[in-house]
């Protein structure tokens, strides 16, 4: 049995004997689904469950992606709010797209690397910092970016 109740401005929610206070936002949810009937069926239960918390779906920020897709809509319309497909979105750091390929993540990985090293090219490179600390800046800060994005 849950019950909700407010205390101090803030949703508490019991299920059982547990009391959660901390219910302010959850974040960097994937769901899987093989038809989009389904998919936006499980999103429109999950804002179902996600109310009874005090949560709600942020939809401008959420995405659709399909694999091999029949749907040349732009937007799909879930619950009250609409959704959009996209062919790519970065999500928890790495870029997805509908191929299932890593080039698109690996041209993205250059691409934040060549940035760095434009900001570095001029604040380091060109300054009368020794060649031995310009290269540990270098392995420090580009490298990494480079081979993890």
């Amino acid at each position: 049995m849950m019950e909700r109740m407010v205390h101090r401005g803030m949703t508490n929610v019991t299920l059982g004997k547990e009391v959660f206070t901390d219910l302010d936002f959850a974040d960097d949810v994937s769901l899987l689904a093989e038809m989009l009937e389904v998919l936006v069926l499980i999103l429109t239960v999950m804002q179902e469950e996600a109310s009874t918390f005090g949560l709600q779906i942020n939809w401008s920020e959420t995405k659709i992606l399909q694999v091999a897709s029949s749907t040349s809509s732009s937007t799909v319309q879930v619950a009250d709010g609409h959704v959009e497909v996209v062919d790519t979105f970065v999500y928890l750091g790495c870029m997805t797209d509908s191929s299932g390929g890593s080039r698109g993540e690996v041209l993205r990985w250059i691409g934040i690397a060549r940035s760095c090293m434009n900001m570095f090219d001029r604040r380091i490179w060109k300054s009368s910092i020794r060649l031995e600390n310009k290269l540990r800046l270098y392995q420090t800060y580009i490298v990494p970016v480079l081979m993890y994005g």
